[in-house]
């Protein structure tokens, strides 16, 4: 049910990017209390990007549940962009997150709805 996607105009390694979903999938599952099995996660390729009028390092993040509340986005809002700074050395200043809460009925896995 859970996903992240996080978009980037820093060029991340394929292993960094890996340490990074797997540790952020887990973050996901235990701030949602969701098992991580239904958690998904996507590092999209470096993309030219601006914030603040420049090209220096930025991200992007996307986070889409079903039933995603104020509180858990809250909570996500700081240990994401927390694990990007360690992880990935992009400075939180330079982080937007869009939260999105799916209507179950629009949220589709293994050939259905929630």
């Amino acid at each position: 049910m859970p996903f992240l996607k996080i978009s980037t105009n820093k060029a991340i390694d394929i292993t960094a990017q890996t340490t990074f979903l797997k540790a952020a999938s887990a973050q996901v599952a235990e701030t949602l209390q969701k098992p991580e099995k239904f958690v998904m996660t996507q590092f999209g390729q470096s993309t030219p990007m601006t914030f603040g009028g420049t090209d220096e390092d930025t991200a992007f993040l996307e986070i889409k549940s079903i039933g995603l509340s104020n509180e858990q986005a809250g909570l996500l809002a700081q240990e994401i962009p927390t694990l990007v700074e360690k992880e990935l050395g992009i400075d939180a200043s330079r982080i937007y997150i869009e939260f999105s809460d799916a209507p179950r009925s629009f949220w589709g896995w293994n050939k259905g709805t929630f």
